[in-house]
């Protein structure tokens, strides 16, 4: 008598589960970070150590912190804990797993992702301003590239070790390949989408624990606004797309961290070299990355890069 064949789980239930953990768990944390913010902030007032570079640097970054940051920061690490046992059991193969050995093809790879990302990013950028959608700032800082350059290493080395090594890798051990790609993309995007609109805040003095369900609540709402969703979320799926090919047709994650910081960087840049004026959403919104025009530059920018990346020869 044949032993019946064992059955394998879909990974959707676990999937769902893993976003609403996400955002719950976000919402929840977002508080506690807030007030360690605050109290190491005056621990820094009242410390010798504050008075340093890297104290003062701190200090600042701080005082420009709003709750919705907070917020932010709170669901990404969610993110990161929550993955591994919300998706336990599924397999995570070596082939599955992108290459990173740092060879002049990686450094190659990195330089032609970052430098299509951020170039393509700005020419459009400083376009929208003669179109008359930003202006330079009284005094644009060209040269403070500190920042950007810091927050674009630090997102892109550690969301795509997250996103195209860790998530892809188990998606791709457990469903075809087609559907390991499409959810790989949406949970990255949708990651990135749990934040309120732009310019809406929540006083510190009002902040409680419920605070992050009042930051849910208008994150909901952006779901109901069809040209936000369109001009927002579009956009972070097509980043997504063109991250994850990226990983998969080099086969390793120079590509795709030379993209997504090449984008980080330009964001960060162009967002402290001006003002936004106005914006004509669906097709140009507050930011480098919400609106139409920015969805066709990134898919642009994503089949550009394709062409130029070396292709993985599969053993």
């Amino acid at each position: 008598m044949q032993a019946p064949m064992p059955i394998t789980s879909s990974p959707l239930p676990r999937l769902l589960l893993y976003l609403l953990a996400v955002m719950v768990g976000g919402a929840l944390l977002a508080t506690p970070l807030f007030h360690l913010g605050q109290q190491t902030q005056a621990w820094l007032e009242d410390n010798s150590w504050g008075s340093s570079g890297p104290g003062r640097w701190l200090r600042a970054e701080i005082q420009r912190a709003h709750f919705t940051r907070y917020f932010n920061r709170a669901v990404l690490v969610c993110a990161i804990l929550f993955i591994w046992p919300c998706l336990r059991g599924l397999r995570l193969q070596r082939d599955h797993l992108p290459s990173w050995t740092l060879t002049p093809k990686a450094l190659r790879s990195f330089g032609i992702g970052f430098s299509l990302a951020a170039g393509l990013l700005l020419l459009m950028g400083f376009l929208f301003i003669q179109g008359g959608a930003y202006q330079l700032r009284p005094n644009p800082g060209w040269l403070k590239l500190g920042e950007p350059i810091t927050a674009a290493l630090g997102a892109s080395l550690v969301e795509e070790f997250f996103f195209r090594t860790l998530l892809l890798g188990l998606l791709l051990g457990s469903m075809p390949r087609r559907a390991a790609i499409f959810w790989a993309v949406f949970i990255f995007a949708m990651v990135h989408f749990l934040k309120p609109p732009v310019g809406w805040q929540i006083a510190d003095e009002q902040i409680t624990w419920a605070s992050g369900f009042v930051v849910l609540g208008q994150i909901a709402l952006g779901f109901s606004d069809i040209q936000f969703l369109l001009a927002e979320f579009a956009t972070l799926a097509a980043v997504g797309w063109a991250l994850t090919q990226a990983r998969l047709q080099t086969g390793a994650l120079w590509g795709s961290i030379g993209l997504h910081a090449g984008w980080v960087f330009g964001l960060k840049w162009f967002s402290g070299l001006t003002l936004h004026l106005k914006g004509w959403l669906p097709w140009i919104g507050p930011n480098l990355k919400v609106g139409l025009v920015p969805l066709v530059m990134v898919l642009f920018t994503g089949w550009l890069a394709l062409r130029q990346l070396p292709r993985h020869q599969e053993t």
